[in-house]
């Protein structure tokens, strides 16, 4: 069911300085940078850092604190989301975001027993690690 690990997601209160970190003190290579988001990698598993009041933004909770949640997401390209979404569901597991559509395929967010979100992501078409992580976090 799941194919890999496409994303690790952390959420930061100062964008600035988590780039500054990732890029020049680790030397990742920078891919994309918005205001709000930074992505490192262009191939294989990505970093990606968001602002944690663009992550709220995403919500439609906009503020200027750290949500409540882990300050981490883990994300999966799935094969046959809606059939492991049904697996999951009959085994207990909490969703934050029931599957749905998205520009980029359909996606769920579940919980770990610990909170921690895990994005599931079926991507349309056979490019899967082009498509965009911003909409990896929407749970409204």
């Amino acid at each position: 069911m799941f194919r890999r690990l496409n994303a690790v997601i952390l959420f930061t209160s100062d964008i600035k300085r988590a780039v500054e970190f990732y890029r020049d003190d680790l030397g990742l290579p920078l891919q994309n940078a918005t205001k709000d988001t930074a992505e490192f990698f262009s191939s294989g598993t990505k970093i990606v850092i968001k602002s944690y009041s663009e992550a709220e933004q995403v919500k439609g909770e906009a503020t200027t604190t750290a949500p409540t949640r882990s300050g981490i997401l883990i994300g999966f390209t799935i094969q046959n989301i809606d059939e492991l979404c049904e697996l999951l569901k009959k085994k207990g597991v909490r969703f934050l975001k029931e599957p749905r559509n998205e520009a980029f395929g359909r996606h769920a967010i579940i919980l770990d027993p610990d909170g921690h979100m895990i994005s599931l992501a079926q991507i349309k078409g056979t490019v899967q690690e082009e498509f965009d992580l911003l909409g990896a976090i929407g749970t409204e």
